[in-house]
């Protein structure tokens, strides 16, 4: 199902084919539109951020690295690029270096993370994955002239992203506050081990961005998981937030990798995705190992929430697993719905937005996409980016529910 145009085959939207389980076995065809856009330059693209602002153009985010490594290469060398489309993606400005004033801050190099549009033309994102840099643009995202380091963690760590905030408006559509999701291995240099958890925490801004406060660690998003007698303490990582239409704040998580796949060469490809709640804007939260979607091989989760009050989570299928066992060799994108503010998902009836077969002989297990993001548009659809590792370009798919 995976599209890929001809390098001829000009700008624009190609025919696209969604489906969608029909909760009996079989399935439901959906008309979509699906478009890969590359940077000029040799490498792959990757993206990573998208809103529709009140100008009424698309602001597209993402990286390019010139390595010319299968897979999407390290930090190193990536920059930031960005693209405009002012009719809902249809076409697209050329893609183009964002001049930041620190574009290697650490291994998650020009990757901009976490985008939001706040009104008035005012745009801002991260670069770094723990010591990173906030970048602000006053002007639509022509300029970004403003930068900032990240505050990190209260333990000392850094503050490692990649999801969506949670923007809140007052009743004018003004922005009052911004709130993130991350995550680092438990304080200043301390780095990864596979079997400690990793530590999230939940922190709120007032300034856009600038500076922030009321961070929290919520005990709920960890749990005990045990394999071969032996109990481990899992934690969070990255994490996505939106507001219901309630009030409730929803976080999809991503959870670390289960303690039976600790022997597993690429256990980057075998964490999950869970829900935890907050009714009490975020001073406690449902625990989130009674609300685990998928404990392996699904994660980069977005949430957006529809007019009608549906949650609409979209997420990267690095591994299909099912029952605990590899289902399929099918990579790709899949989106699932919630009708009732987060606390149950539709998965019997999922959307299956792009995929394609794939098995590496001498890496197996190895997963060939990653990371994405998706925005709501104003005629109602919805513009997912994600990325196919071998098209090295950045998907984007417009698709309705």
């Amino acid at each position: 199902m995976s599209h890929l145009p001809s390098e001829d085959g000009g700008p624009g939207w190609k025919p696209h084919l969604i489906r969608q389980d029909d909760g009996q076995g079989g399935w439901v065809l959906k008309p979509a539109e699906c478009q890969i856009l590359r940077y000029r330059e040799q490498g792959t693209n990757l993206g990573y951020g998208l809103a529709q602002m009140d100008n009424g153009e698309v602001v597209l985010l993402g990286s390019c690295n010139s390595g010319k490594s299968l897979w999407y290469g390290g930090g190193e060398g990536e920059k930031t690029i960005i693209a405009f489309s002012q009719d809902r993606g249809e076409t697209w400005s050329e893609l183009e270096p964002v001049p930041l004033l620190s574009p290697l801050d650490d291994i998650g190099g020009g990757r901009p993370m976490m985008l939001a549009y706040l009104g008035g033309g005012n745009l801002t994102f991260k670069t770094g994955w723990f010591e990173g840099t906030r970048h602000f643009s006053s002007d639509y995202g022509r300029t970004w002239s403003e930068h900032v380091p990240d505050q990190p963690a209260l333990n000392g760590g850094g503050w490692g992203t990649e999801g969506n905030p949670l923007v809140d408006r007052d009743e004018h559509g003004m922005v009052t506050r911004i709130a993130e999701i991350a995550f680092n291995f438990g304080g200043l240099e301390v780095g990864y081990v596979m079997q400690e958890p990793s530590h999230a925490f939940l922190r709120w801004s007032y300034d856009g961005g600038r500076t922030w406060r009321d961070e929290s660690n919520p005990q709920a998003w960890y749990h005990e998981d045990t394999c071969q007698g032996k109990t481990y303490t899992r934690g969070i990582s990255e994490g996505s937030l939106v507001r219901a239409a309630n009030g409730w704040l929803v976080a999809a998580l991503r959870t670390d990798v289960p303690a039976r796949y600790f022997e597993h060469p690429y256990c980057d490809q075998m964490e999950g995705v869970g829900i935890s709640i907050s009714e009490d804007d975020g001073k406690t939260w449902s625990p989130v190992n009674e609300n685990i979607l998928y404990d392996a091989g699904r994660m980069h989760a977005h949430l957006l929430r529809m007019p009608n009050g549906d949650l609409v989570m979209t997420v990267t299928v690095r591994q299909d697993i099912q029952d605990g066992k590899l289902a399929s060799y099918r990579r790709g994108c899949e989106a699932i719905i919630s009708h009732d503010n987060g606390l149950t998902w539709d998965l019997e009836r999922k959307y299956i937005l792009d995929e394609w077969q794939f098995l590496d002989r001498d890496v197996p297990h190895l997963g060939s996409c990653g990371h994405l993001y998706s925005a709501l548009l104003d005629d109602g659809s919805i513009l997912t980016a994600h990325n196919n590792y071998l098209s090295k370009g950045i998907t984007l798919i417009r698709w309705r529910p």
